[in-house]
């Protein structure tokens, strides 16, 4: 990690391509810390994750105050315009605040059933994989063989459909599809990236060709737009709303 305007140049560009600054960083944990439950090796401590964390908590934290300008990102995160107004106790306390976050999504599919895992590790034999959520909603959707999912629900839209989720309390009744109507509404709450779109087309292509998915969303996403989406803004004390 090097802070940005580290060139001899002074052009605010790093000397290398493999070197990077706090937003790559800060985008890279995001993903890391997505999949940080199941990736974490057996057996590791809580004591050794807990010191590796605050170990990057200082480093990362060192990186931001050495800046010599500050992306939108930072500013966001940290609540200062500038360099000067960014002390190292609050560059601490945002890039803190910023790992709670991180925390918090490595537990974002805990309340799911079925579809919690999106990682497979390496057994020696296989390689690791990643199977994205997106990927693998459809494949339930689409895919034949695939029996009902507990993580899909099928909200109730009128009389018939009240009593038959009445009956199935006392005898099996099979629920409706989504793949049953020839025209899926897929909406994307948060976004939606073009390799996303790209998957979309890609499975229903494969599983049902005939099927017409509609996508809708919020937006296009950008990766680097995920952090910008996930943090929120900081609001120093005494500052306007």
């Amino acid at each position: 990690m090097k802070p940005r305007g580290g060139g001899e140049d002074g052009s605010g560009s790093r000397s290398g391509e493999d070197e990077c600054g706090p937003d790559e960083l800060i985008l890279l944990l995001v993903y890391l810390y997505s999949l940080a439950e199941e990736a974490q090796p057996a057996g590791q401590e809580g004591e050794e994750l807990e010191k590796l964390e605050r170990e990057l908590i200082g480093a990362l934290t060192l990186v931001v105050t050495r800046e010599t300008e500050l992306s939108p990102l930072l500013q966001k995160l940290t609540g200062c315009a500038s360099p000067e107004e960014l002390t190292m106790e609050r560059a601490h306390s945002a890039v803190g605040d910023m790992f709670e976050t991180l925390r918090g999504l490595s537990h974002t599919r805990d309340h799911l059933k079925q579809l919690r895992s999106v990682y497979t590790a390496s057994d020696g034999v296989h390689q690791a994989t990643y199977r994205p959520f997106l990927r693998q909603i459809l494949e339930e959707v689409f895919h034949p063989d695939r029996p009902e999912c507990p993580d899909i629900e099928h909200t109730s839209g009128g009389l018939t459909d009240l009593l038959k989720t009445g009956f199935s309390m006392f005898m099996k009744v099979s629920r409706p599809h989504p793949s049953d109507n020839p025209l899926l509404l897929l909406f994307l709450v948060g976004g939606v990236t073009p390799s996303e779109l790209r998957l979309i087309r890609e499975v229903v292509a494969t599983h049902k060709p005939s099927a017409q998915v509609l996508v809708l969303s919020t937006r296009l996403l950008r990766p680097t737009d995920v952090p910008e989406l996930l943090f929120p803004t900081r609001r120093l004390p005494g500052g306007s709303a």
